[in-house]
């Protein structure tokens, strides 16, 4: 029930179907969901472990504000350094089993971005897919624990709701460029992939959402 409850909320979340800041009853869901209060309440405590329900004294729970700029940065600064060290040791250990995934969800994401309208919800997780199999590629399971700690693509996930086709085949070019580089052995040219391809994320979401933002607040 735990698990069930979980999912759903989760997925209302990145969907921005719950909104940042909305407040969360359990009461509410449980009658939803047709479950005790106990299942909702342990599925909150796991989404406030992702970071994307915060819990307040006396107050309850609530949708985890969207990251504002800075924050991003920091999120994207910690997965530099993680994901530049794991693509290089990706390079060296150059697993075929794995190469082989990364191939087959390249594909899958180029299908997805020649679509005449992007499936986001598919593409992200692809996206995050992709990213978690290069630092699994590493063959350093702390590298792979400290990558799903950061949680970081749920979170960027939230921001990239209205994201084009056009900013799809970008990211999936670059995800070509780094899966080439590890193939090929070249270590220091896959970190540098991978430098480039994260601060193009920024750049994209600089464009997309803060350009967003700056035009709704003036």
């Amino acid at each position: 029930m735990s698990d069930r409850v979980y999912t759903l909320l989760r997925s209302r979340i990145i969907d921005l179907d719950l909104a940042p800041g909305a407040r969360l009853q359990i009461d509410q869901f449980s009658a939803e969901f047709d479950v005790s209060p106990t299942p909702v309440r342990e599925a909150l405590n796991r989404l406030v472990a992702e970071g994307l329900v915060t819990a307040e004294p006396y107050r309850g729970f609530k949708v985890t504000a969207l990251l504002d700029h800075d924050e991003l940065v920091q999120l994207l600064r910690a997965r530099e350094a993680l994901e530049t060290a794991a693509a290089a040791h990706a390079a060296i250990v150059r697993d075929q089993g794995t190469l082989e995934r990364l191939d087959a969800v390249v594909q899958r994401m180029d299908e997805l971005a020649n679509a005449r309208e992007l499936e986001v919800k598919a593409f992200n997780a692809a996206d995050a897919q992709f990213h978690r199999l290069v630092v699994e590629a590493s063959g350093n399971r702390f590298m792979v624990h400290a990558f799903d700690s950061l949680h970081a693509h749920v979170q960027i996930s939230r921001h990239y709701q209205g994201r084009s086709v056009e900013e799809a085949r970008c990211s999936n070019d670059e995800h070509r460029s780094l899966l080439d580089a590890i193939t090929r052995s070249a270590g220091s040219e896959a970190a540098d992939h991978v430098r480039a391809h994260l601060h193009g994320v920024l750049e994209r979401l600089k464009t997309d959402h803060w350009a967003e933002r700056d035009g709704d607040a003036s």
